[in-house]
């Protein structure tokens, strides 16, 4: 199991430069990815998206490139002739207007705007493509990695919460075991106070007794509650994405819970469906940042 919050980070020198690659991902409802490159990379998006797709199924993904030159590159620039030209003919009517005796030199020229400017050259994208793959693979190896190591101490605490549960549902049992024979001696108590005990109807105090244990059986409800827990375990061990699966066997146990909850008045039980509403909030807590 892995958490869906985690980071990475790789570097890589070449002749073009040094490539410096940072993945941080948080938690999300579906898998999002947000990829930021140097201008002449853009067209590699897709790629990279792709990549990023086949390392993770779910969480907010930031991507950033970016790319330092080597500082012994050498500077290249072109002259825009067009550009010298015209400043040189407004130079001299300047010159003749003003009377001024000055010659006109190169370096001159040369410091006036858009007269140089640096020279563009295409990257060779397919070199691109190949060189970050591999630093982008490293970056995504440490991200994953680190959301297993988050993934598994989640799973670890989510496995002693149900240990909790489990404890608790059985003490939910233990106690609702004897909740009809109390109910039974109250109202056979209550009715001895009220009227004289030859003319008790002991059938329809059987009766009554009978509606009372069917309204208040949690048997099922206890048992499809530690089937979801069982369920919930099994599912933590299993190596793929399964935060969602999680979600829904939460969903069904805190439907258990309510149905308990709603079936036994006791103080004692409603103390524990307490506790349990409490476990399984916790839990869900947690399942969100589940990839």
């Amino acid at each position: 199991m892995k958490s869906m919050t985690g980071f990475g980070r790789a570097e890589q020198n070449s002749r073009l430069g040094r490539f410096t690659v940072e993945i941080a991902s948080v938690n999300n409802r579906f898998l999002e990815s947000s990829i930021r490159l140097p201008r002449p990379f853009g067209a590699l998006e897709t790629q990279i998206r792709e990549q990023v797709t086949a390392a993770v199924s779910r969480g907010k993904v930031n991507l950033s490139v970016n790319l330092v030159e080597p500082e012994d590159a050498p500077d290249k620039a072109l002259i825009n002739m067009a550009a010298a030209k015209a400043y040189y003919r407004q130079l001299r009517q300047l010159r003749k207007d003003l009377g001024l005796k000055d010659d006109i030199a190169i370096r001159d020229l040369l410091l006036l705007p858009e007269v140089t400017r640096p020279e563009r050259v295409e990257p060779d994208l397919e070199t691109v493509q190949k060189l970050l793959s591999k630093v982008i693979a490293k970056a995504l190896k440490a991200l994953v990695a680190m959301r297993a190591r988050e993934g598994k101490a989640l799973a670890s605490d989510m496995a002693d919460r149900l240990k909790t549960m489990s404890t608790v549902i059985g003490e939910v049992e233990r106690k609702s075991a004897g909740a009809v024979k109390i109910y039974a001696d109250k109202l056979a108590n209550r009715i001895d106070e009220l009227i004289a005990a030859p003319m008790r109807d002991s059938q329809r105090l059987e009766e009554e007794i009978a509606i009372f244990a069917d309204r208040t059986d949690i048997a099922e409800e206890c048992l499809r509650f530690r089937s979801h827990i069982s369920q919930f375990n099994v599912t933590l061990k299993k190596r793929e994405a399964v935060g969602r699966r999680l979600n829904f066997i939460l969903q069904e146990m805190n439907r258990e819970v309510n149905t308990i909850g709603s079936k036994c008045s006791e103080f004692e039980i409603s103390a524990d469906v307490i506790s349990l509403k409490e476990e399984i909030e916790k839990i869900r807590e947690q399942v969100q940042n589940v990839e």
